[in-house]
């Protein structure tokens, strides 16, 4: 391993740790604030919230700092007696891509320049999004029964990245399994030279692509968004509310704006990544279904003052949430560009 991790995971286990439960007790305080005729503990409610997005920045921060010394002390350098050669294979495999690899410079190695939403930390990134989202519209509502309820979900939210998605736990176990081979000091020439044209395509054109700094992070915070969207969806079920409504509203247009703008960023990557078999992937045709879902939903809103249309956008709402579920899951269970 090029990079001691002791430090990271220490320091990252114990802000998760108490993430987890401040998460916990912001649940609780949801719940019981939910069941109540009258708001209690508004104060410290507000104050928990504040804590817990200090301690997700934080980690966010923590991180940062290990991609950093990623790109520090991971360059990939090779023997200058290979270079001459590798550069000619390189000008070959160009004349014949439409997208050409930058040629080796011995000077000036190849680096890792990982975006801070890959493996599990993309799921550390979307639930911090969720929670400045959460803390935003907990301000904006007096309703104190969906206040509970977006406490509720940030304290799912934090179990399920302490259980099962912690990004601290194992940090980037893919990547470091990817290149560990990279760094040993038996690795004959041939086979390091064999190796460098398996991880150069990877830092090319996932690793270090420019898409991958929009892309992903602008999806992640729509998913945010959708879910207030789906929570106030089932608020207007149980109850006409227009100011519920109309946070909901406000929050599906930010979404939306961000999912097309993600989805349209996503195109280009797609073309050079993969060529044109990009169109038929799960995950894009998924994706392009929910767009359409939360489309109708956001046109059906200027018809909520019609009979019946109302509880009819309110479904669609809940429909773009279980969308967004289905969407992200088709990378697991379904074979294809997107596929982990």
């Amino acid at each position: 391993m090029p990079i001691d991790l002791t430090q990271f995971t220490t320091i990252g286990r114990i802000l998760l740790y108490f993430l987890a439960a401040m998460g916990g007790i912001a649940a609780l305080s949801g719940i019981f604030n939910a069941c109540r005729e009258k708001e209690r503990f508004c104060l410290f409610n507000r104050c928990l919230l504040l804590s817990i997005n200090t301690v997700f920045t934080v980690g966010f921060l923590l991180i940062a700092w290990l991609h950093l010394r990623i790109y520090q002390q991971m360059p990939l350098r090779l023997p200058l007696d290979l270079v001459p050669w590798l550069n000619e294979q390189l000008k070959i495999m160009n004349s014949e891509a439409a997208y050409a690899f930058t040629l080796y410079n011995p000077a000036h190695p190849p680096r890792y320049i990982i975006p801070l939403w890959i493996e599990n930390e993309k799921y550390y990134f979307w639930f911090m999004a969720y929670a400045f989202m959460a803390y935003r519209a907990w301000r904006q509502t007096d309703n104190h029964r969906l206040r509970g309820i977006l406490q509720l979900f940030l304290g799912i939210q934090t179990s399920l990245l302490l259980l099962a998605a912690n990004p601290f736990a194992q940090p980037l176990a893919k990547f470091f399994q990817e290149t560990a081979p990279w760094f040993s000091s038996h690795l004959p020439a041939m086979s390091r030279l064999s190796l460098f044209m398996k991880l150069y395509p990877r830092l090319t054109f996932y690793y270090n692509a420019s898409y991958m700094w929009l892309h992903p992070p602008l999806l992640f915070v729509s998913y945010a968004c959708i879910t207030i969207t789906f929570i106030t969806s089932l608020f207007m079920l149980i109850k006409h509310q227009t100011a519920i409504e109309s946070l909901g509203y406000d929050f599906a247009k930010l979404g939306y704006f961000l999912l097309t703008l993600g989805m349209l960023l996503g195109y280009p990557w797609a073309l050079q990544a993969w060529g044109p078999n990009w169109w038929w992937d799960p995950k894009i045709c998924s994706s392009i279904m929910m767009w359409a879902v939360y489309s109708t939903y956001l046109h059906t809103r200027l018809y909520t003052n019609k009979r019946g249309m109302w509880y009819f956008t309110a479904i669609l709402g809940i429909l773009c949430f279980i969308a967004m579920i289905f969407t992200f899951l088709t990378s697991f269970y379904f074979p294809g560009e997107h596929t982990f």
